[in-house]
């Protein structure tokens, strides 16, 4: 059976999300540089980078070392786009599963924002992702993951809404599982000449103390958590969930 998120991450997401666009992600990035001051001159991994937009703006701000890792051929492709528009063509770009990191102690940061952590059935395979990127840091490697706060999600769900955007009709349906675990989303496309469209996606919401106990067993050390990437302590009212762990001198 396909997962998920082998479908919905194609062209139509870049319409779909517009919103998130280079001026975000600037916006995003300014903030991360005040929250973990990674080196520019040293490796940093991009996990699960989209259309690159990150990338760019990490690009921007003078770093060097630089790497993309995405499952979307979709969204790779445009992202080799516009990071050779930017004269960028040394950024690495790889198509590969975030359980499977194909480096080992190589990076000093691994970044991940805009909610991709949470993504697979089980919270064994979730833990996966952090024993993925644990390897593939390097020793006393910065680990950042932007991310959904259970309990703001809950206080705030909007179950139905419709909007436009340029020809197209989209509606957008939110449910909990039924255990309460998951937040589940289907976007319903329907635009002139084309048939409708539907995307899903099933997204695991953790508690912090959930996070913090994986990522000990996982040999993280000193966990940190923001409610946003400016650095604002994290409550339950927080917009999002931003931990930020180091990789011990294993």
């Amino acid at each position: 059976m396909t997962a998920w998120y082998e479908t919905t991450f194609g062209r139509d997401y870049l319409s779909l999300y517009c919103h998130r666009n280079d001026e975000e992600a600037q916006h995003d990035i300014d903030a991360l540089l005040t929250l973990i001051h990674p080196k520019p001159t040293e490796p940093l991994l991009d996990l699960c980078c989209g259309a690159g937009r990150h990338l760019l703006a990490l690009s921007r701000k003078g770093f060097t070392d630089l790497t993309g890792l995405d499952l979307s051929a979709d969204l790779l492709a445009e992202a080799r786009i516009r990071l050779d528009a930017a004269c960028r063509s040394d950024v690495e770009l790889v198509r590969s599963d975030m359980r499977e990191i194909p480096w080992e102690r190589h990076f000093s940061a691994i970044i991940s924002l805009f909610t991709s952590f949470g993504y697979f059935q089980t919270q064994r395979e979730d833990e996966c992702v952090l024993a993925s990127a644990y390897r593939a840091l390097a020793s006393r490697g910065t680990l950042v993951v932007d991310t959904l706060n259970r309990e703001q999600v809950i206080a705030s769900l909007v179950p139905a809404e419709e909007k436009k955007l340029d020809d197209m009709c989209i509606r957008i349906r939110r449910h909990l599982s039924h255990d309460g675990l998951r937040i589940k989303k289907e976007t319903r496309v329907t635009q002139p000449g084309s048939p409708e469209t539907t995307y899903r996606e099933s997204v695991r919401m953790y508690r912090s103390s959930e996070i913090e106990d994986m990522l000990e067993r996982h040999g993280f050390v000193d966990t940190r958590f923001f409610g946003n990437l400016n650095g604002e302590a994290f409550t339950d009212t927080s917009p999002r969930m931003i931990f930020v762990a180091t990789k011990g001198s294993s």
